[in-house]
């Protein structure tokens, strides 16, 4: 996991130093690209096997998010799967679903650190109306928390 490119080498610092790193992606609103932040090198716990992954939200949201995610699978013991909800990650006793980035391959500094992509689960947020991106009635426009 050494590179000789000056910021992989620090995420690869951070990840020596707590396990892993969140990776953050601000988008772009010019062209409408959301933003979207994943781990990088959680896969390499004991246990684990899989990087988490969250849309539409900003950069400090993003990463408590996953590292509360990451802790709260962690310490429950338990394991990814499709249409898992997990409580306790967000307030007023909201759930977070997972599913499956359909390409996790596009989540380039695991790539390009690892020479590889473990799966990677997406946690979706729901709506005010507790409905998350894949329910028929999300309240939300399709842009607003972007599959992965």
């Amino acid at each position: 996991m050494t590179s000789s490119d000056p910021y992989l080498r620090r995420v690869a610092e951070v990840i020596s130093q707590h396990g892993y790193a969140v990776q953050y992606v601000a988008g772009n609103p010019d062209i409408g690209a959301r933003p979207f932040a994943y781990t990088v090198g959680l896969h390499a716990l004991p246990s684990r096997g899989y990087e988490l992954a969250v849309s539409g939200l900003d950069d400090q949201t993003s990463h408590q998010l996953l590292n509360t995610l990451a802790a709260t699978l962690a310490d429950g013991r338990l394991a990814p799967a499709d249409g898992l909800e997990v409580s306790g990650v967000l307030q007023e006793e909201l759930a977070l679903r997972l599913r499956p980035v359909s390409r996790p391959e596009d989540l380039g500094i695991i790539y390009a650190l690892y020479g590889d992509t473990p799966p990677v689960w997406q946690a979706l947020w729901p709506d005010q109306g507790r409905q998350f991106p894949d329910d028929a009635h999300f309240g939300l426009p399709a842009y607003a928390q972007p599959l992965l």
